[in-house]
């Protein structure tokens, strides 16, 4: 038998979670606020715009599976070269000009795309929502999971 994993309430307390995830969204949006003061007068922070990205990923659409940083990049690169003091910034540069020039020759996000699509389809099916295949008009995803709801 799986042990019960809920969290132990306590009784004479139905306040207290409340007031908690109130304090906690009231800190993150002094945070986001704090963040948008830097930004205006131009003094974001690395951290600071990394976490401005990864708040906007989802509300652009956008989910990259490839991400090269300059701290990764940096770590490796202090496993190949002895540490310097413009190691840091080299790295930068060089993954500046990486991200500008590189391309992927292989499959990596038609296949990422591919299997989007097919969460996407199997998405549809547990919402009861019918999708066709455009190559062949018979061919349909519904919530009949024994049919052809590939």
């Amino acid at each position: 038998m799986a042990a019960d994993l809920r969290p132990i309430q306590r009784p004479g307390h139905p306040v207290a979670p409340r007031i908690e995830l109130w304090r906690h969204r009231a800190l993150a949006w002094l945070k986001r606020l704090s963040r948008a003061w830097r930004y205006a007068i131009d003094r974001l922070t690395a951290d600071d715009a990394q976490c401005v990205t990864l708040d906007c990923l989802e509300l652009g659409g956008w989910h990259p599976l490839l991400i090269l940083t300059v701290e990764d990049t940096l770590q490796e690169a202090r496993e190949i070269f002895a540490d310097h003091p413009q190691l840091p910034n080299l790295i930068a540069r060089g993954c500046e000009r990486v991200g500008r020039k590189w391309e992927a020759y292989g499959d990596e996000l038609c296949e990422a795309r591919r299997w989007a699509i097919d969460l996407a389809a199997g998405y549809a099916i547990d919402t009861g929502i019918t999708l066709v295949r455009l190559g062949d008009q018979r061919d349909e995803v519904t919530g009949n999971r024994g049919g052809a709801a590939g």
